[in-house]
């Protein structure tokens, strides 16, 4: 299907454009959409198909149904082009915009790119605790006598 050179982004529709298209392919992560004017297809995620959660896009879309997309994003991967779209942010009767001002997208992309696995990092609780045990006379926040005392004020005196 590649024919060696880099895909360029000729007649694809400009970012944040609202369009009607194809549904080509159903996956479990989302669906691809065939975009018109145009040989590519771009991928609506299954976090971009509706407001509430689902398991399976196959419960939203089947394979030849029409459905309004707004083109959110696309990126450049190993010379190809990788169209991301939303149905969510549109209206799927009449095609409206339902974020015209492109808020939700930006705070969903903002909320993602927040999110990132760091497997060197180690986590280690901290406690910001002035506390002495009552029991032992300890300084830590945890200690053996607190998991033998059934209220508070048995374990801990406010020092601070």
């Amino acid at each position: 299907m590649s024919s060696g050179r880099p895909e360029t982004m000729e007649n694809l529709p400009a970012l944040y454009t609202i369009f009607q298209g194809e549904v080509a392919m159903v996956m479990d992560y989302g669906a691809f959409i065939k975009i018109p004017g145009c040989w590519k297809q771009g991928l609506v995620h299954r976090t971009y198909m509706s407001s509430c959660r689902m398991d399976k896009p196959s419960e939203i879309v089947d394979v030849g149904d029409k459905v309004w997309v707004k083109l959110i994003g696309w990126e450049m991967k190993n010379d190809r082009i990788k169209v991301s779209l939303s149905m969510k942010v549109v209206n799927q009767g009449i095609g409206k915009d339902l974020d015209p001002n492109n808020i939700i997208i930006e705070q969903e992309e903002r909320r993602r790119q927040s999110f990132q696995y760091y497997p060197g990092q180690k986590i280690t609780p901290e406690a910001v605790l002035n506390t002495t045990c009552k029991k032992c006379g300890c300084k830590r926040p945890l200690c053996k006598g607190l998991f033998y005392a059934t209220r508070r004020d048995q374990v801990f005196s406010d020092t601070g």
